[in-house]
């Protein structure tokens, strides 16, 4: 068997910056890391192009419409990305004889019940940047029979400008931090995936698949345990309800995922959440 051979679009955005080294640090050779301006999703003619020049074994999509309040306001432009995107780059990767690995969200799901979701339940997404990615989800398994998509949620790590990815940085700076203390989540270090999608790649066990840190919080605990271990003052910490922030009701209150397809091929490493905080304040500290 050859060399494996990636292109991974979205590679400068949060879970990117983790993946491509660590792809290239299992023995990938990255063909392609294109930025937006170079390669956009949404155009079929450039990304056939990239795609038959670099000749991958595997096409990574981590090129995302991200921004949920925009999405409710130019729909269109989540859908052009998320939905019809999604289904250029798996239709690319299929025609090329490649695998495609594309990256969703617990946000396809409302939050509304007690349990966890596994892959078998059915998606039943509350807003439009939520419909967007389930479509994707859905176009991406017509378009290419040999497909990994990877359910992530909260995702937080070294350069990100998400919220979880910011807590660090800003305790470390001496600022205070207003955390939801109503929202359930299970944040997730991009390590962990970059290290789950690798191993996941190297199968031929297609499918759908969830992949979050085990366990759940709220932000305000993840927060205060970020501090915690910071060993700033907690009460840099000020827990609020989910009202008091400037966020529209459109995100599920409890949208927890079971990682059961990767426990059944024996591929949920993922750790504990705490666990996961800890090593990346850890490695964070250690960076100065």
């Amino acid at each position: 068997m050859g060399r494996a051979v990636a292109v991974v679009f979205g590679a400068r955005g949060t879970l990117g910056g983790a993946l491509v080294p660590a792809l290239a640090g299992a023995g990938w050779q990255i063909a392609a890391a294109p930025a937006r301006a170079e390669c956009d999703i949404t155009n079929a003619d450039a990304v056939r192009a990239l795609v038959a020049q670099a000749r991958p074994t595997t096409v990574f999509n981590l090129a995302a419409f991200n921004d949920v309040d925009r999405s409710e306001r130019e729909p269109e432009l989540a859908h052009a990305t998320n939905a019809a995107g999604a289904a250029i780059v798996a239709a690319v990767a299929a025609a090329a004889g490649a695998a495609v690995m594309h990256y969703s969200t617990d946000f396809v799901f409302d939050g509304a019940r007690a349990q966890p979701y596994d892959e078998r339940d059915p998606p039943s997404p509350i807003g439009r940047y939520a419909r967007s990615k389930a479509a994707g989800d859905a176009r991406v398994a017509e378009s290419n029979p040999r497909h990994f998509i990877v359910r992530v949620g909260c995702l937080y790590g070294r350069g990100g400008r998400n919220f979880p990815s910011m807590i660090i940085p800003r305790l470390r700076a001496g600022q205070a931090v207003r955390a939801d203390r109503e929202r359930m989540a299970s944040p997730t270090w991009i390590r962990d995936v970059a290290a789950v999608s690798i191993a996941l790649a190297a199968t031929e066990h297609h499918g759908l698949y969830h992949c979050t840190a085990q366990g759940e919080t709220t932000w305000a605990d993840f927060a205060c345990l970020a501090a915690a271990l910071l060993g700033v003052p907690v009460d840099r910490v000020e827990a609020v309800p989910s009202g008091a922030l400037p966020l529209p009701e459109i995100r599920p209150r409890r949208p927890i995922l079971d990682n059961r397809a990767l426990r059944a091929i024996g591929l949920d490493t993922l750790p504990a959440w705490q666990d996961a905080l800890r090593a990346f304040v850890a490695e964070e500290t250690a960076a100065g």
